[in-house]
């Protein structure tokens, strides 16, 4: 069993696609990851979601990584806080 709370935002390499040139696809792609925690379904298992690539960090940022590390902690941090509850499109934070 794992003893770290699990955190919907992760971040690391992804194989993701993107259209840029021969080289630049051969670079490393930094990602900010989104995996909803294990659902416990009652009956002693779990169902896991699928963990997929949501933010891309650009080849042009000289520090990808820090940055992606940054921005999964940030998200994390205040992912379920109410002041950033679903909002109609446009309504003011």
């Amino acid at each position: 069993m794992i003893d770290t709370p699990h955190e919907c935002f992760t971040a690391s390499s992804s194989a993701y696609m993107r259209n840029l040139t021969a080289d630049d696809r051969r670079e490393e792609c930094i990602a900010i990851h989104y995996q909803a925690a294990p659902e416990d379904l009652g009956d002693g298992r779990s169902s896991v979601s699928l963990r997929a690539p949501v933010l891309i960090v650009s080849l042009w940022m000289s520090e990808q990584k820090a940055i992606a590390d940054k921005v999964a902690r940030i998200l994390n941090a205040h992912w379920d806080d109410p002041a950033f509850a679903d909002q109609p499109e446009g309504a003011a934070a």
